[in-house]
């Protein structure tokens, strides 16, 4: 029996199958199967809200570089993301962390941005939060870090 699970394996994943349809990820789609790699993420259901785009996206890479995402948890009417700010540095700076809150598929659904002052030396924690309609699997992404005032 054992020896018939791996031949069926292979078999399923032949080079000359044909590509997902719509008709078969509409059969085997479920709640508790996963979509087959290729296939399309499902339609997006919940709210977009509005993002920052532009300047408000500009990010400093050294920056970005001491800025940890240490955690990422809903609130009672939304989500919350938390971390750290570090500066090496011999002069206090205030940080600014942009945080896009995504879906299971990684599309941006709300943000939030916040500052964090870190005197010369230290790491700090920042929290970014908003309040918004989640969607089963938010997440939360560090987008962009800069110079805040």
């Amino acid at each position: 029996m054992l020896a018939v699970l791996p031949v069926l394996a292979v078999a399923g994943c032949s080079a000359d199958d044909p590509a997902p349809s719509a008709a078969r990820a509409d059969a085997t789609a479920g709640p508790a199967q996963r979509p087959e790699p290729g296939d399309p993420p499902p339609p997006f259901t919940g709210v977009r809200h509005r993002l920052p785009a532009g300047a408000a996206l500009d990010s400093d890479p050294d920056l970005y570089g001491r800025v940890a995402l240490t955690g990422c948890a809903a609130t009672a009417r939304g989500w919350r993301a938390v971390g750290t700010a570090h500066n090496p540095g011999g002069l206090p700076q205030t940080l600014q962390v942009v945080v896009l809150f995504t879906d299971a598929h990684a599309r941006a659904v709300d943000s939030a941005t916040t500052t964090v002052p870190v005197p010369a030396g230290s790491t700090r924690t920042w929290t970014a939060e908003r309040r918004f309609e989640t969607t089963p699997g938010t997440r939360c992404v560090v987008r962009a870090v800069r110079l805040g005032k």
